[in-house]
């Protein structure tokens, strides 16, 4: 059965993942807000989104999240609970491992530009998305 009475915190949880995805995915493919390669660091510098590992960042981070939350949007819509849930898996994990890496990681890397974003900007952005697919994924 679709979970189309589930409770207004549901709706609101999955909106919130559904607009951070296709934002920072569909920014990515198209170099529209809220992209900003200068948010990282290469080779000591803020980015400009010209260099070859920019570009492949770019079309990593664009693809993952619009095909990512499209699937569960897809699901959510026209699929059952347990299409659903299976869909929230890959999210969840992405997003669970996306705040180790960032808490372990992301300051010794130096590769964020202090002036745009922290690690624990993205720690925290990573640990918020991990805690709603984490909710979608329990009441699904």
């Amino acid at each position: 059965s679709q979970p189309g009475t589930m409770s207004s915190l549901y709706t609101v949880a999955l909106c919130v993942v559904s607009a951070a995805h296709l934002l920072f995915g569909l920014g990515n493919l198209l170099k529209v807000p809220p992209y900003d390669p200068a948010s990282f660091m290469v080779a000591g510098k803020p980015g400009t989104g010209d260099t070859p590992m920019e570009k492949l960042l770019e079309a990593v981070f664009g693809g993952w999240y619009t095909s990512s939350i499209i699937g569960v949007l897809v699901a959510y819509f026209y699929g059952s609970s347990s299409t659903l849930s299976s869909t929230l898996v890959c999210p969840l994990i992405y997003h669970i491992l996306s705040s180790c890496v960032a808490v372990l990681f992301l300051e010794k890397w130096n590769v964020c530009n202090k002036a745009k974003t922290s690690a624990a900007m993205i720690g925290g952005f990573h640990f918020l998305m991990s805690l709603l697919f984490g909710y979608l994924y329990s009441v699904t």
